[in-house]
């Protein structure tokens, strides 16, 4: 009998864990493929008609053909979407540092920062020749801070109870687009052992989650965001001053 309690323990413990892990997964796979993929398009199409005719056919420095729809597309959808899955397992570890009111607004300013340090890099073709580059640098900076707020705001609803997630059986769904992580290598590999090794630290050692949610692993946790904020501002900050 402590068997089968034991094992019907475990199982309603990974059901927990996986419901609360496909929130982040499915929020974070939807919100980047329509914010990140259908917003990066929406925005390189603006681009394509403020810029010289000129530069039609030109690849961008995402391989990217100006002024030509392609597969390329789809491949973009299915690289934010990868991204955008990633962002929502990040979201998930480091939520309770955030204050709840503020989650989406810190959010958004966090991803804003980080993803427009990344995406925008001078002497590319993107912010060389298009034009004009102020909308380039707001467009390829909002569209980050977008994906960030509208990730809070998915992943907190999802973390409800009576959402999408928690119904039975969806949550199976939920966690499918991990699968894409594994196919990824290596790093795709490390990842999903990264997380089953959480969980079954979890499982191990309870007390690690209530320790994880307290008050001085919240506030260094914070000052660790405040701290990557300020490298990333900088960074992107003297991108911004290099290009325009």
């Amino acid at each position: 009998m402590s068997q089968v309690l034991g094992r019907t323990d475990t199982e309603a413990d990974f059901v927990r864990s996986a419901r609360w892990l496909a929130a982040g997964v499915l929020g974070g796979f939807v919100t980047g493929a329509l914010v990140g993929g259908m917003g990066g398009r929406i925005a390189m199409f603006v681009l394509r008609l403020t810029s010289s005719p000129s530069l039609h056919g030109l690849q961008t420095d995402d391989d990217f053909t100006i002024g030509i729809v392609s597969g390329a597309t789809v491949f973009l959808l299915g690289l934010t979407a990868f991204v955008g899955m990633l962002g929502g397992l990040v979201y998930l570890g480091v939520r309770g540092w955030l204050p709840a009111r503020w989650r989406p607004w810190v959010t958004g300013g966090v991803a804003g920062v980080v993803g427009g340090a990344i995406v925008i890099r001078p002497g590319g073709l993107d912010f060389t020749l298009l034009e004009p580059l102020p909308l380039a640098v707001v467009m390829f900076t909002v569209i980050p801070a977008a994906y960030g707020v509208v990730l809070s705001f998915v992943v907190e609803r999802q973390l409800r109870d009576g959402s999408f997630v928690r119904r039975s059986w969806v949550w199976a769904v939920g966690i499918l687009p991990l699968a894409l992580v594994a196919l990824t290598g290596p790093i795709g590999l490390a990842a999903i052992i990264v997380l089953v090794t959480i969980w079954l630290l979890h499982r191990a050692v309870p007390s690690l989650g209530p320790l994880w949610r307290s008050t001085p692993v919240r506030w260094l946790g914070r000052c660790l965001l405040a701290a990557l904020v300020t490298v990333e501002l900088a960074e992107l900050a003297g991108d911004i001053n290099e290009i325009l």
